[in-house]
């Protein structure tokens, strides 16, 4: 599994403070935390910071320091500050999220993509929104990898969105994603097939009971890569079972591992 920390996303209050603040102790303590639970990737998201393209730029920097062995998750839907940002430091496995089938979206993300040899998330989301059956989903899907593949991406550099909805809005909603996720597998399996973890719980009581249930769905379909809390104890043990039970991991190591951080805590 492809871990990608979730917590450096201006959506979460904390993180806004700290970011508008410009408190490099909170950035810089947060994308270490994340890095020492084994996250590979760090998804930076400044959108709803003051300014957004001067924040990513100065986050990056403090992140790179602060997890030199992960790689950065560029969140954002402004192509400008995606530019900025790679036009200002070298990110080695960096990955832009994200892409749809919008043409004013593929027409901004698509040239960075190429330029800056980057990995991609597609979301397959057209002009109508958020598809609501496992095959709309795949048929977008299938769309867009055509056309990151005919623009330079190879299939390892492609991270397909499952489109994770709140089940609390709609009681079939993951099910869909699950579905979806299983079809994508079958035909592209060396395409990455990306959920966002806790999107599924909002608005629920126990959202992490939810969100471990969910990722031991997610991994059964196909799923390789979560946006995700991989501070909590208990998610990443969840994470470590579900990987064995599927024969990932090898002499049970990795859960060994999981258990023994959560006895120490």
């Amino acid at each position: 599994m492809i871990i990608i920390g979730e917590k450096l996303n201006s959506s979460i209050p904390s993180t806004l403070k700290g970011l508008n603040e410009k408190n490099e102790a909170f950035v810089t303590e947060l994308a270490g935390r994340q890095a020492a639970a084994g996250a590979h990737y760090l998804d930076l998201n400044t959108g709803m910071c003051e300014n957004e393209s001067e924040m990513l730029v100065w986050a990056a920097e403090l992140v790179r320091k602060a997890a030199p062995g992960c790689a950065i998750m560029a969140d954002s839907t402004d192509p400008r500050a995606l530019r900025r940002l790679f036009e200002s430091m070298e990110l080695p496995g960096a990955v832009i999220n994200s892409v749809t089938l919008e043409e004013e979206r593929l027409a901004g993300v698509l040239p960075l993509v190429q330029e800056f040899k980057t990995g991609v998330v597609g979301m397959p989301v057209g002009e109508g929104g958020i598809p609501k059956t496992a095959e709309q989903r795949v048929e977008n899907a299938r769309r867009l990898i055509g056309i990151l593949r005919e623009n330079g991406s190879t299939d390892a550099d492609i991270y397909i969105d499952i489109v994770v909805e709140a089940a609390a809005t709609g009681w079939d909603a993951p099910a869909a994603a699950l579905e979806a996720a299983r079809l994508l597998r079958e035909e592209f399996p060396d395409v990455h097939l990306l959920a966002g973890l806790s999107n599924i719980s909002f608005g629920l009581p126990k959202r992490s009971v939810i969100n471990q249930a969910f990722l031991a769905c997610a991994l059964v379909c196909g799923v390789d890569a979560a946006i995700m809390d991989i501070t909590s104890p208990a998610m990443k043990l969840h994470l470590r079972a579900a990987e064995m039970l599927l024969g990932q991991d090898e002499y049970c190591a990795g859960y060994l591992e999981a258990f023994r951080e959560t006895e120490n805590g």
